[in-house]
């Protein structure tokens, strides 16, 4: 029976309130484009990397986010581009989907000021494993529906930095395509992907010749679900080795390590240890996320 809970626990997160919402990661400051389009080349670096979350492993049918991200500057053409792979898992559900961003970039004379102007295009597959809930949901109006279903969305993003105070603002799933698994009686949404609404900003405070402090938010609007704040502080030596610190209103802390080796290679993991109700069921298993990033440039 506590399986069976938490089953439809898992299920009401997925089909009520988070079929609509892209995957969450505590380690965006590590490849900030998939928040913002425009953050596309920002960096000045050319990149590869992969990430792996897995969330409240006490559960059975734990959110698992399996992700490949690459992000290049295009110099002589003052722009910037990013994609995303994606697999995310919940219970019965998953959703897999690419993301390709172009980001063009307003430079300043003396080139110590960028803007960035962004666009994005998504594409999502929405699946439902329906033989791992059919015994659970017995004749519910999502088992007569589609198992599963490909659609495309759109954003756009602008993003300002003068490589000490950076700050973004960008809107995803800007058409709110119209998922639609299952005919529910009396329903007027049917499934649209709502809009996310992402605000980041940060500040890079010199302490010493090898040492920054950088304070940084994270607000994000979704239209039907609670809005959700982040704040935190990153210590970042030399750009080899950073600890950072993440605070998820009235949702969890984080504590995120990493280093670099050769001066190419990143390696970057971060633990989430939630409130509750959740820890009320996670067992103290929190979210474990790992990160490799491997830059391009000589």
């Amino acid at each position: 029976m506590r399986k069976i809970s938490l089953i439809l626990i898992l299920l009401c997160f997925v089909i009520l309130g988070k079929a609509q919402q892209l995957y969450t990661t505590s380690q965006y400051m590590e490849h900030n484009t998939f928040l913002n389009p425009a953050a596309a080349g920002i960096a000045n670096k050319n990149m590869v990397g992969v990430s792996y979350r897995s969330q409240w492993s006490s559960f059975p049918g734990s959110p698992k986010t399996y992700v490949v991200y690459g992000d290049a500057v295009l110099k002589k053409m003052n722009s910037g581009v990013g994609a995303y792979l994606y697999r995310d898992e919940t219970g019965p559900t998953s959703r897999t989907g690419a993301q390709v961003a172009y980001s063009y970039h307003i430079i300043s004379r003396d080139e110590k000021t960028i803007v960035g102007l962004g666009l994005e295009a998504r594409v999502l597959q929405y699946a439902i494993d329906k033989g791992k809930i059919s015994s659970a949901l017995g004749s519910d109006n999502v088992l007569a529906g589609a198992s599963n279903k490909v659609l495309g969305d759109a954003g756009a993003g602008v993003y300002f930095t003068n490589h000490k105070l950076s700050m973004g603002a960008a809107v995803q799933q800007l058409i709110q395509t119209k998922l639609k698994l299952a005919n529910v009686p009396g329903a007027t949404l049917n499934g649209a992907l709502y809009r996310h609404y992402n605000f980041t900003a940060n500040y890079k405070i010199q302490t010493g010749d090898n040492i920054y402090i950088i304070p940084n938010a994270l607000v994000r609007v979704i239209e039907n679900s609670p809005s959700e704040y982040e704040f935190g502080t990153k210590i970042n030596y030399q750009d080899l080795i950073w600890v950072a610190f993440m605070y998820r209103v009235k949702q969890s802390y984080s504590l995120q390590v990493g280093f670099k080796m050769a001066k190419k290679l990143a390696f970057t993991y971060s633990y989430d240890a939630y409130n509750t109700p959740i820890s009320a069921f996670d067992g103290g298993s929190g979210a474990h996320e790992v990160g490799l990033r491997f830059d391009l440039d000589k």
